[in-house]
């Protein structure tokens, strides 16, 4: 699987964030039909057009006026029949999250989060004008780097990211309560951390020092299933991006998942996906043949 690295130099100095047209990017990515991944955030806006997106197994068709937010890491592969000129807005998380000195930031976007939402966003007229404007101030500055232009660009990002989160929130009819909910944000920066070695609610009640009744309430208000189900998909999750993005054996992935054996990791694996982890590699590496 093509795996694709932010190119941190493209403009001189660093710079960690990029706004541009499909169009200027012709031959890559969403017009090569080659399924790939990548290690920034992504926002795509589609003005016009329409098209499909095969995101880990899932076939996602959107028409415009849409807006596709993708995290890094997810493997994706698409299918335009009409290459649409969108614009598109990429970052690394840390431009914006140690400006704010808040690492959890992007974990308390719905869109960011992985909590079980579509990613994609339909949006009316005006505010596809609006991210267009917001898309459009970013690239021109870019265009024209100042001493000072890091500052503005993580403006124009957080308000853009803002405005998204509160479209999508009330688009899925999400509470919206991460932001004081604190506690469902460590969880989920620890499943991320810890799936490998820790697999229990037992172990991660333990690390947020609260009880497992606690912790399940907790998960059950912010998303809908509790901390078990969570730990579960996290554990799929990861092992799904093993199976794509290493050539480690069955066996080799298993054990470090801290499974007793290569065959109780099928099981677990096939329980959550419907194939074994051997089929659902082999998908992935069919999509592009």
């Amino acid at each position: 699987m093509l795996r694709l690295e932010f190119h941190k130099y493209k403009y001189g100095k660093e710079l960690l964030i990029d706004c541009f047209n499909l169009s200027e990017i012709a031959g890559k990515t969403m017009s090569s039909n080659e399924v790939h991944a990548t290690t920034f955030y992504e926002i795509f806006l589609f003005p016009e057009g329409s098209g499909s997106i095969t995101l880990e197994k899932q076939k996602i068709d959107f028409k415009s006026p849409s807006v596709l937010l993708l995290r890094p890491s997810q493997p994706r592969k698409w299918d335009l029949q009409v290459l649409p000129d969108c614009m598109m807005l990429i970052f690394e998380g840390e431009f914006i999250e140690m400006f704010l000195k808040d690492s959890m930031f992007l974990s308390r976007l719905y869109y960011f989060g992985n909590y079980d939402c579509s990613p994609l966003l339909p949006i009316d007229k005006a505010g596809i004008e609006r991210f267009k404007m917001l898309f459009n101030w970013i690239k021109l500055e870019i265009q024209n780097l100042a001493e000072d232009s890091q500052h503005l660009l993580r403006a124009y990002l957080y308000e853009t990211l803002i405005l998204l989160n509160r479209d999508f929130t009330a688009h899925n009819q999400l509470k919206g309560n991460l932001y004081r909910n604190t506690d469902m944000i460590k969880f989920k920066s620890l499943l991320k951390d810890c799936i490998r070695e820790k697999q229990t609610v037992k172990e991660y009640a333990e690390l947020l020092q609260m009880n497992r009744n606690r912790l399940n309430q907790l998960c059950q208000d912010a998303f809908g299933k509790d901390a078990h189900t969570l730990i579960r998909n996290e554990l799929a999750q990861s092992c799904k991006h093993e199976l794509l993005s290493t050539i480690k054996t069955i066996a080799e992935i298993s054990y470090e998942y801290n499974f007793s054996a290569p065959s109780n990791f099928v099981r677990f694996f096939k329980s959550i996906t419907g194939v074994s982890p051997a089929v659902y590699r082999n998908q992935y590496s069919n999509l592009n043949t």
